[in-house]
């Protein structure tokens, strides 16, 4: 049957070549997927990124983040007040005291929203959880002097437009901030600083819409001692981030050379050696590399921060000053060189969205594999039936010729004894 098999085998060895090439399409998908990532590092948002630094961070923290709209700059800040909620307490009540609910009422009000409160346990206890449970915006709680109770009610929100007011009737009247017996502790107010000489007034002392695209921490305040705020471009950041996607360039185009290759010494050839898609993923990107930017940035190529191409098709940043330079001088030319609308970022995203969408090159050729695998798997099985057929009537044939010569070695015995018994006469 060696000989009847060698079809089939001829058949197996080449879908085990086609698996070896949709593996190897994998390989390389995974290698653009990653590349495509390097290459949207390198968008504007990215290379617009700013580092902050404060002075003093203990006192006012400074923050950035990744999609702001910040620009450079530096700000001299001071805070002579921070945020705080109203906390209103009430006087001595003794412990145990119970409250009538049928005469009683108690409305709280705070941030232009008033609340009625519904009272079922009528001692101290009972309406600090019922103030608690009404949503009303306050927090309830009580505090024991060593004899008597009083009831503590806080802002949930600070903020000078956040003060707690209540009015109370019958036998809750005394917890009334109008004729009765709650005075304030701690009274709601804003934030106050000054910005570069400005008044500001936040609710808040986490104060993201002063300066734009920066969010201030107020810890402290600091009259007198003004505090130094530094917005600078991340340069060493958009350095990390070009140099990464030369990196994944490399990575990339090294991976696309191995799965194509060809020696000449050996005379082998690697799996997608002559494959056309293989083939387009690199001449595609390098067509995108190789034309010029527009935009008016002074910056036209990568060459002209210090990258260039090598013999073996990679890319090297030759020349790191000439970055370094650029992104010190000219800071608006390289993030233009990579985002601008015909920027080097902007081109390589469309093409390798395009190499990754659902009518892109990895699409359509492990489709095309796929689809030739699934027939070759079909060949097979009606390979493998015939197969079966010829070799249960290979062994039909063969066991009818050996029960023929068993039969005429049995004659032959017979004969030989007839004939060995007349010689005898």
């Amino acid at each position: 049957m060696s000989v009847e098999r060698q079809p089939l085998a001829l058949l197996q060895q080449k879908q085990s070549s086609f698996n070896s090439k949709l593996s190897a399409f994998g390989t390389l998908k995974s290698a653009v997927s990653t590349f495509q990532t390097a290459v949207k590092n390198v968008s504007s948002d990215a290379l617009s990124a700013l580092t902050a630094t404060s002075s003093k961070a203990e006192a006012i923290g400074v923050s950035v983040s990744k999609a702001s709209s910040a620009s450079a700059g530096n700000y001299s800040i001071e805070v002579s007040k921070l945020e705080q909620s109203d906390k209103l307490v009430s006087s001595g009540v003794a412990t145990g005291t119970t409250f009538s609910a049928a005469d009683s009422s108690m409305e709280i009000s705070i941030g232009g929203k008033t609340t009625k409160l519904t009272l079922t346990d009528t001692t101290l206890s009972g309406l600090s959880s019922a103030i608690n449970k009404a949503n009303a915006g306050v927090t309830a709680t009580i505090l024991n002097d060593g004899t008597s109770d009083h009831l503590v009610i806080t802002g949930n929100e600070t903020g000078k437009d956040n003060t707690v007011s209540i009015a109370a009737t019958g036998s809750l009247a005394q917890f009334a901030t109008s004729g009765g017996s709650m005075t304030k502790s701690q009274t709601a107010q804003n934030a106050e600083m000054t910005i570069d000489g400005i008044a500001v007034s936040k609710a808040s002392n986490t104060v993201s819409d002063a300066i734009k695209g920066v969010t201030l921490n107020l810890n402290q305040t600091n009259v007198g001692s003004p505090v130094k705020i530094d917005l600078a471009k991340d340069t060493a950041s958009v350095t990390s981030k070009i140099t990464a996607f030369v990196d994944a360039y490399n990575t990339l185009a090294t991976a696309v050379n191995k799965q194509t290759a060809y020696n000449a010494t050996t005379k082998t050839a690697a799996v997608l050696n002559g494959d056309a898609g293989a083939r387009s993923i690199m001449t595609g990107i390098r067509a995108e590399l190789g034309k010029a930017v527009g935009g008016g940035g002074g910056l036209q190529g990568l060459s002209d921060i210090g990258i260039s191409f090598q013999r073996d098709g990679t890319l090297k940043l030759e020349k790191p000053d000439k970055l370094k330079s650029a992104l010190e001088t000219n800071f608006a030319g390289v993030s233009n060189l990579f985002s601008a609308t015909d920027g080097v970022a902007t081109r390589l995203t469309k093409v390798t969205e395009e190499m990754l969408g659902s009518k892109g090159v990895f699409k359509n050729r492990t489709d095309g594999l796929n689809a030739s695998i699934e027939s070759m798997n079909k060949s097979q099985d009606r390979m493998e039936l015939q197969l079966a057929q010829t070799e249960k009537r290979y062994r039909a044939q063969f066991t009818s010729l050996d029960t023929m010569m068993t039969n005429m070695q049995s004659m032959s015995s017979y004969m030989t004894t007839q004939l060995a018994a007349l010689s005898s006469w």
